[in-house]
């Protein structure tokens, strides 16, 4: 019984980190594409673009068990190809070089934070919620910024961006363990849609510590 439990764990958490990878690529590819498929984006395109990613996150988290396992995937699949392509109007502001930088830097802060989630004993909940409390201080320091700029907040924004965004890596990781534990003695299809949920927490982390070394960068 042990050793099926740690063979199913061992293939639910790879099954996730597939499936983010699969969301990842669909992104960036869609992000290098745009640009040479529009020479510019008009701004209510954009914001209807940004308006379907915040609808298919909630419906796909509040419906998550009521949807098929096929439908589950076409949510998160569209919302990769949405979000790549806002994405691409952030892109227009680097070079080819500076972006594959930054992925590479952003993949190894992924894996350390999620190798961390992995391994470590402790139990991480009290952490991630006081990470999430962070990420509604870094919106609203996000719009300080836009009505009242100051010298050295966007690298200050940037570098508490990667800090919380690498500590919710490591407590989503944790989690992905968890939903499996709930999920193992579940129906097989059901549990596979739970992949889907933590493969987007893990898409959103990585998605965000990308943007802010970005956003370092050009400081």
């Amino acid at each position: 019984m042990e050793r099926s439990f740690e063979k199913s764990k061992i293939n639910f958490i790879a099954k996730t980190l597939l499936t983010m990878g699969f969301g990842l690529l669909i992104t960036f590819a869609m992000a290098f594409l745009t640009p040479a498929l529009f020479t510019e984006i008009s701004y209510p395109i954009l914001m209807v673009a940004i308006g379907a990613e915040l609808i298919l996150v909630i419906y796909l988290s509040r419906r998550i068990q009521k949807l098929s396992l096929s439908s589950a995937r076409i949510c998160f699949f569209v919302y990769a190809l949405l979000n790549g392509f806002t994405l691409s109007v952030v892109f227009y502001a680097y070079n080819l070089g500076q972006v594959s930088t930054v992925f590479l830097v952003t993949s190894a802060t992924f894996f350390c934070s999620a190798m961390i989630g992995m391994t470590t004993k402790k139990d991480l909940s009290g952490f991630g919620h006081f990470l999430l409390m962070m990420v509604i201080g870094l919106i609203l320091m996000s719009v300080l910024q836009i009505f009242l700029p100051l010298e050295g907040l966007n690298f200050t924004i940037s570098i508490v961006g990667i800090l919380v965004f690498s500590g919710l890596t490591a407590y989503d990781m944790q989690k992905v363990k968890m939903l499996h534990a709930q999920t193992f003695s579940t129906n097989p299809e059901d549990a596979q849609k739970f992949v889907i949920i933590a493969a987007l927490e893990l898409y959103l982390d990585f998605i965000n510590i990308f943007l802010y070394f970005l956003r370092l960068i050009k400081d």
